[in-house]
């Protein structure tokens, strides 16, 4: 899925091992992404989302981008998964308005 818009807020790291024994360091991120209806009026769809980083200085990098405003094109992939890692089937999101 590709968004684009704006992030509006850098959040929590957290850092974790995979099974494998990789390390890896992840970001919350707040995305906003605003369109305009086919009634022509402005909206804006708010994503939270989680992205890996290579490391804790790509934080700067991401907080200048909030701060800048600049648009941005995201590629969004997801999956959910138990606390086991075993990946959960059949989802489906909603927004607030419509399915995705």
């Amino acid at each position: 899925m590709i968004v684009k818009g704006f992030i509006t807020e850098v959040g929590q790291t957290r850092s974790w091992t995979d099974k494998d024994g990789g390390e890896h360091l992840n970001v919350k991120l707040t995305l906003s992404s605003p369109y305009k209806n086919k009634q022509g009026e402005e909206h804006e769809d708010v994503l939270m989302c989680e992205m890996n980083i290579p490391n804790e200085d790509y934080l700067k990098v991401l907080q200048n981008a909030c701060e800048s405003h600049e648009r941005y094109e995201f590629q969004l992939g997801f999956y959910l998964s138990d606390w086991n890692g075993k990946k959960i089937q059949n989802i489906r999101l909603y927004n607030a308005s419509k399915p995705l």
